[in-house]
């Protein structure tokens, strides 16, 4: 009989467990701001700015944060450290730090973005602003998706 799942020590499986959860809330987050910030570039209004920027706030910045601490916890668990550490585990760092800064850059032009609206910058409420934080989120997905399938196929 082949073996059909690995099995690992009951203290690994909630750091694992919160890992994979932050992940998929932070793609799930960073889907919801790329459709918000590609029909707020469009339109312009408030209303769907506002909720790429808290999908970016209240979704994806406290997912990443709880993605990157339950990696750092699963990863000291398992016990790799310094040199020892596989390819695709060094795939996800490298994918990681960049999404943070992205993560806050477009934090940042949404923000700014829905301020302009907000104060009544009428027709011109950002769009270049929008349309940049739109990119900057769609390269995070990107990225995302590259460590996803890093850590689901974990090439040596």
């Amino acid at each position: 009989m082949s073996l059909l799942a690995a099995v690992r020590p009951d203290e690994q499986n909630l750091p694992l467990f919160l890992h994979v959860l932050g992940a998929m809330v932070l793609v799930g987050s960073l889907v919801l701001a790329i459709a918000s910030l590609g029909g707020a570039a469009r339109a312009g209004g408030a209303p769907v700015t506002r909720l790429a920027f808290r999908a970016l706030l209240l979704g994806a910045l406290p997912a990443w944060i709880v993605m990157r601490g339950a990696a750092e916890w699963i990863a000291s668990k398992e016990g790799y450290s310094g040199d020892r550490t596989p390819s695709w585990l060094d795939v996800g760092y490298i994918v990681a730090e960049p999404i943070a800064l992205f993560l806050l850059i477009a934090l940042l032009l949404s923000g700014l973005s829905l301020r302009r609206l907000d104060r009544g910058g009428g027709g011109g409420g950002g769009g270049g602003l929008l349309r940049a934080a739109a990119v900057l989120t769609a390269l995070m997905l990107a990225a995302s998706l590259v460590a996803i399938f890093a850590m689901t196929t974990k090439p040596s």
